[in-house]
């Protein structure tokens, strides 16, 4: 985390020793033009179909879907912002090099008055223009008129040189972060089968209905260990006429689950509750204090010595293959109550849950860091790409 921090700490200088202010409220900024995006770049699609992917193909293949596929044979080699020409949403892309594209895709390549990361910021910062001026009822698509009548402001090669600087820099510490959570993700995970199939320590191991355990630990069901418990419904109206501290959790993930809080509470102490309904059945999270939960959240609270943390943690795993997977996915009550799940003495379970509670604090920490950078990058996007912000 240090590493990090120090980054940050970086990137704050950086800016600070690039920009500065000024106030002016014209809608050209001193030095700027307004262009036609074809009056200062050359712009062709693809020729190639999506089933001319290759799973190992040695270059890049780009269609409209967000996963870049591979191919063996490239259309150009040259640095573009390359645009999909059909879908819902237009995000364009930067690539320089060697690259394939399919036929509903549009390769920007600029002129040499543009400064390609300049254009693909613009553009990116921008895209919005896309979607709002794409045709067709169903599927929405751009002709190329559309994308060439598109305004861009172009400051000069050397002041769109220092913004793309800066909102590269910032972009590249949003993608250190990314890569740091996701191999925190991934350390969790193989922690995870380490510790729920050999705990700490342990030499001597016995088969069970969910695999091999450590000979001291038992394999019991969530029903033998646990009351299990139901929200009730709570509406933005009760929100809005009950206010208060006590938070009430639903089934997004967002914010921990909150969904609002009231004056009132339900439950009181350690529980664990879970989401029975939608999109994000069977998640799982730690509660302790007073709270509420809404109708499509389910409650355990331990009937028996049992840290609650640590099943929290195991549920992750070993509740997910109950999930029953339908149009609405569910994890009823009575289903939830057969869920088979490893448990260890309890002193170790606790000693697991700080090992994995660890991992839950370094990607909580980056996660922040990760919305705050995004955010930043939005007003300096919103500030740079404008000129309201001008750099030195």
């Amino acid at each position: 985390m240090q590493g990090i921090y120090y980054s940050h700490k970086v990137l704050l200088w950086f800016l600070k020793n690039n920009m500065v202010a000024i106030t002016s409220k014209q809608n050209i900024p001193k030095g700027w033009q307004r262009v036609k995006l074809g009056d200062i770049s050359d712009i062709t699609n693809g020729k190639t179909n999506t089933q001319d992917a290759v799973a190992d193909g040695e270059y890049p293949l780009f269609d409209r879907s967000i996963a870049i596929k591979r191919s063996n044979k490239y259309l150009f080699d040259k640095t573009a912002v390359v645009l999909p020409g059909e879908g819902a949403e237009f995000v364009p892309r930067y690539y320089s090099g060697k690259f394939d594209l399919h036929q509903r895709v549009y390769a920007i390549f600029p002129s040499n008055v543009v400064y390609p990361l300049y254009l693909f910021q613009y553009l990116y910062a921008n895209r919005a223009i896309f979607a709002q001026n794409a045709v067709g009822s169903t599927v929405k698509s751009l002709r190329l008129p559309i994308i060439q009548a598109v305004d861009v402001l172009l400051p000069p090669l050397t002041e769109q040189k220092r913004i793309a600087e800066i909102l590269v820099t910032v972009d590249e510490e949003i993608q250190k972060t990314e890569e740091i959570t996701s191999q925190t993700e991934k350390l969790k995970k193989g922690l995870m089968q380490q510790l729920f199939a050999k705990g700490i320590g342990h030499t001597k191991f016995k088969k069970t209905k969910i695999g091999s355990i450590p000979e001291e630990w038992q394999a019991k069901t969530v029903g033998e260990l646990c009351d299990l418990g139901r929200g009730r419904v709570i509406n933005k109206k009760e929100l809005q006429e009950n206010p208060g501290p006590y938070p009430v959790y639903s089934s997004q993930t967002s914010n921990n689950g909150e969904f609002g809080r009231i004056a009132t509470y339900d439950f009181e102490g350690e529980y664990v509750t879970w989401t029975t309904d939608g999109e994000y059945a069977g998640a799982t999270f730690y509660r302790n204090g007073k709270f509420n939960c809404t109708n499509v959240c389910g409650t355990l609270k331990a009937t028996v010595p049992l840290d609650m943390r640590y099943l929290s943690l195991v549920l992750e795993v070993y509740a997910e293959k109950y999930v029953v997977k339908t149009a609405n996915p569910k994890l009823m009550n009575g289903v939830m109550s057969t869920v088979i799940i490893p448990v260890p003495p309890i002193a170790e379970q606790k000693k697991i849950a700080e090992v994995l509670l660890s991992c839950d604090e370094k990607l909580s920490v980056n996660k922040k860091l990760k919305a705050k950078l995004t955010l930043l990058k939005k007003g300096l996007m919103q500030d740079l790409l404008s000129g309201k912000v001008r750099t030195k």
